[in-house]
């Protein structure tokens, strides 16, 4: 049986083995999915070792989406845009990097029926999941997006192309936008009671995004409820990104 899985630090929260493993179990897959959670000084070790391991890919989340890259041969659309990587397909001896994160999250609104079209947005994080989701939104045509980071040096030249870039500290007033999503791993299984930024007012009808998925309800998602606002949590996205991944392993290796 040949294998795949994630790739991250401190991801033993992490549902995409049961996802990929029930997916492959219905559709008749031959394929095990598994964690390979190391620390970054393995890293390379990891990559070397993938030809003897019967590793066809793997996905790849924090804190690797933007370090994988300097590991790969080849960036495939979005990610060449994105220049963050969440699935790598091994073909050819080669290292070949997608981003299906941009492609499971616009899935996931579709499914909520929601049209961003000259709507404002604003984004927590500055990671490769919040350059996933500036693309994506960018692309569904958002009227104006924001950047907010705890480390904005962090963030370089590459979001000011979508945007205004600044500190989460300096975000006071979250009634102007029509859509807020965390990207950060604040509120997550590893960061319990915290939350990204705190919620004292909101536009009616307010969509508040979470990437997170365990809990499925996060502090950030609560304190938005309060407020009326239509929450949703990083599940669906999870799913729609995991069988993205999977179409990719195998179209080219036909397991």
């Amino acid at each position: 049986m040949k294998r795949c899985g994630l790739l991250g630090r401190n991801i033993q929260y992490s549902l995409s083995p049961e996802i990929h493993n029930e997916y492959y179990a219905e559709n008749e897959i031959d394929l095990h999915y598994e964690l390979f959670d190391i620390e970054e000084k393995h890293l390379e070790q990891f990559i070397n070792n993938l030809s003897e391991k019967d590793i066809i890919g793997f996905n790849v989340t924090i804190p690797y989406k933007e370090i994988i890259i300097k590991y790969l041969d080849i960036l495939e659309y979005p990610a060449d845009r994105i220049n963050a990587v969440n699935t790598v397909l091994i073909k050819n001896n080669s290292l070949v990097g997608y981003n299906t994160d941009y492609f499971g999250f616009i899935k996931s609104l579709e499914d909520y029926n929601l049209n961003l079209e000259n709507k404002r947005a604003l984004i927590l994080g500055n990671g490769g999941a919040a350059k996933s989701v500036c693309c994506a939104l960018k692309d569904l045509k958002c009227k104006g997006i924001d950047i907010a980071a705890r480390d904005i040096k962090r963030s370089g030249d590459y979001f000011k192309q979508f945007g205004n870039v600044t500190a989460i500290s300096n975000i006071k007033d979250l009634g102007s936008y029509n859509i807020i999503i965390n990207c950060t791993p604040l509120g997550g299984i590893n960061y319990l009671n915290e939350s990204p930024i705190q919620i004292n007012h909101l536009e009616k009808e307010c969509i508040v995004y979470d990437l997170v998925y365990n809990p499925r309800v996060t502090t950030f998602l609560k304190s938005a409820q309060k407020f009326g606002a239509v929450t949703i949590n990083g599940e669906k996205m999870l799913k729609y990104q995991a069988y993205k991944a999977v179409d990719i392993w195998l179209e080219y290796d036909n397991v």
